[in-house]
């Protein structure tokens, strides 16, 4: 059974960190390519161990005690795979604003097509409502995997959350509408918890489904997040190494964990 206030909880996690990124400017920090390269690396492990590790064993053992239907974790995977590919593939068709897989963070000035901004706050904003949608999904098939599952979302929020101020300080100089940039982003993985919790109380046969739809999301983010990486010009082994970390950060946290 989900808890309602360990969702409201994380609910509002979710809702305050891109509100917190977006904060970065103020306080004149300069964030390096870099440093974000890094920080790609050690989201993609996280999700990649997640993946592997907790969301797809206990997708499978969950339909096999519950369901007794397995098809369902491996429809579920391609669902959610094949989404956020024809999101990507149709949301963001621009070079300019989604050069490398990941947009870059800008100062105060335009230097994007302003036409890019609604299009890839759209492509942004599901990708965060997919996240959201993960949770109560995780928490449904145990308190371990859930726990686990939702600190993944929170740490891969933070290079989405640089990546939807970018845009939003890129594409357009009115604050207002920048800010509403950031708000719309900081809303979407909350209605994805929501709609998360209607899925769940489809019935418990939905469950499967609905963890291998989270994998498919996490496989697809892990491999978009990574690969652009490892093929940027610097190609630097840290991030082959942060990723690593990653993985190994979510292992740590699968064998620590208690199961329920």
């Amino acid at each position: 059974m989900v808890e309602a206030w360990d969702l409201a909880f994380w609910a509002a996690v979710t809702f305050a960190t891109p509100l917190v990124i977006a904060l970065h400017p103020l306080f004149r920090f300069r964030t390096s390519e870099r440093t974000l390269h890094l920080m790609l690396g050690f989201s993609a492990g996280i999700l990649g161990g997640v993946t592997f590790l907790d969301i797809l064993p206990e997708a499978f053992i969950f339909a096999e005690q519950n369901s007794g239907l397995t098809i369902y974790v491996s429809f579920g995977v391609a669902l959610g795979f094949f989404l956020l590919l024809l999101e990507e593939r149709y949301l963001l068709v621009s070079e300019e604003a989604h050069h490398g897989g990941h947009f870059h963070i800008h100062d105060n000035k335009t230097t994007l097509d302003p036409r890019h901004g609604p299009v890839g706050l759209s492509a942004l904003t599901i990708h965060g409502f997919m996240d959201g949608f993960v949770i109560p999904v995780s928490f449904s098939a145990g308190p371990q995997i859930g726990t686990i599952v939702t600190l993944a979302v929170v740490i891969h929020q933070i290079p989405d959350s640089f990546a939807a101020l970018s845009l939003a300080l890129g594409t357009t100089q009115s604050r207002r509408k920048a800010a509403w940039y950031v708000l719309l982003t900081a809303l979407d993985t909350p209605i994805g918890i929501a709609l998360g919790v209607l899925l769940v109380g489809l019935g418990r046969f939905m469950i499967p489904l609905g963890l291998g739809i989270s994998a498919g999301t996490f496989i697809y983010v892990s491999a978009s997040d990574l690969v652009p990486e490892l093929q940027h010009k610097t190609r630097s082994p840290l991030v082959v190494l942060s990723m690593v970390l990653g993985f190994l950060v979510v292992a740590s946290f699968t064998v620590l964990l208690p199961p329920a």
